[in-house]
C-alpha cells in the first residue's frame, strides 16, 4: 500500500472515530439534559416542600399565638404598680384608663391633692405670718372655739394670783402667739397659745389707760385751782395750760404702753 492509500485509510477511520464520538457525545449530552431536568424536578419539589413547611409553620405559629392571646384574656389582668390582680368592674375600668387598679389610681391623686393643698396652706400660713396685731387678735380669738381659749388662758391667768381685764390677756395672748407664729394652723395655734406659761405672757400685758385717765384728771383739777387763786392770769395762761396737759399726757402715753 502507498502512502496514499494508508492516508485515505486513516481518513476514514479518523471519520468514523468522529462520527462515534459526536454519536457519544450527543447521548452524553442527552443524558446531562435528562439529569438537569431531573435535578430541576427535585430542586423545584423540594422548594415546593419548604414552601408549604414555612407556610404550615407559620399558621401554627399564629393558631398558637391565639391559643395564648385568648388564655391571657381568661386571666384577670394585673395592675402596674401593685402587681396585684384585678376583678372587680371599678378596678378593671381604672386599668383599662390609667393602667393601674383603683386603689393605686386614687393614691396617686390623693397625693397630687395633698402637695397641692400643702403649697397653698403654706402661701396661706405666711400671710398670716404678717398680719396686723389687730388682724391677728380677731383671727385667732374671734370664733366660738377662739373665745373658748382665750377663756382658758384668763382662768390660768388669774388662777395664777394676776388680775389682768380679758382686753389685755387678749392682746398679750395675742401679741405673743403673733411673735411665735410658726407656720401653724389655727387649730395648733390655739393649742401652743393655751398652753403657755403665763410669766411668758406678762411681758406683752398693755398697761391699762386708766392711770392715764388719772393724770389727765390731775392735771385738769390742778388747773382749776390755779385759775381760782389767780382768776387775772386764767385767760391769759389757759392755752399753755392745755399745752403742758397735752405734753405730759404725750410722754406718760409710751410709758404705760411699753412691756413691762
Amino acid at each position: 500500500m502507498d502512502s496514499d492509500e494508508v492516508q485515505q485509510l486513516s481518513l476514514e477511520e479518523m471519520g468514523e472515530k468522529a462520527q462515534k464520538f459526536k454519536g457519544e457525545t450527543s447521548q452524553q449530552a442527552e443524558t446531562n439534559v435528562e439529569l438537569i431536568k431531573e435535578t430541576k424536578k427535585v430542586s423545584t419539589k423540594a422548594k415546593q416542600a419548604e414552601t408549604q413547611f414555612l407556610k404550615s409553620l407559620k399558621s401554627f405559629q399564629a393558631e398558637q399565638e391565639k391559643i395564648i392571646k385568648d388564655a391571657q384574656l381568661l386571666l384577670p389582668v394585673q395592675c402596674v404598680k401593685c402587681n396585684s390582680y384585678i376583678h372587680s368592674k371599678k378596678d378593671r375600668g381604672s386599668a383599662a384608663q390609667t393602667g393601674s387598679c383603683f386603689t393605686c389610681y386614687t393614691k396617686e391623686k390623693e397625693a397630687e391633692t395633698f402637695a397641692a393643698e400643702s403649697k397653698i396652706k403654706k402661701k396661706q400660713y405666711e400671710l398670716i405670718s404678717t398680719m396686723d396685731l389687730s388682724d391677728y387678735e380677731e383671727w385667732l380669738f374671734d370664733d366660738e372655739m377662739g373665745k373658748r381659749c382665750l377663756a382658758r388662758i384668763i382662768a390660768k391667768t388669774k388662777a395664777q394670783g394676776y388680775d389682768y381685764k380679758p382686753w389685755q390677756i387678749s392682746i398679750a395672748a395675742s401679741a405673743w402667739s403673733k411673735d411665735n407664729y410658726n407656720q401653724t394652723s389655727l387649730e395648733d395655734t390655739r393649742y401652743i397659745v393655751e398652753r403657755v406659761r403665763i410669766k411668758e405672757l406678762l411681758n406683752y400685758i398693755p398697761v391699762s389707760p386708766d392711770n392715764i385717765t388719772t393724770v389727765i384728771d390731775s392735771l385738769k383739777r390742778a388747773e382749776e385751782i390755779r385759775n381760782k387763786n389767780n382768776p387775772v392770769i386764767e385767760k391769759d395762761n389757759k392755752h399753755w395750760m392745755i399745752l403742758g396737759g397735752i405734753a405730759g399726757v404725750s410722754v406718760l402715753i409710751p410709758y404705760f404702753f411699753k412691756k413691762r
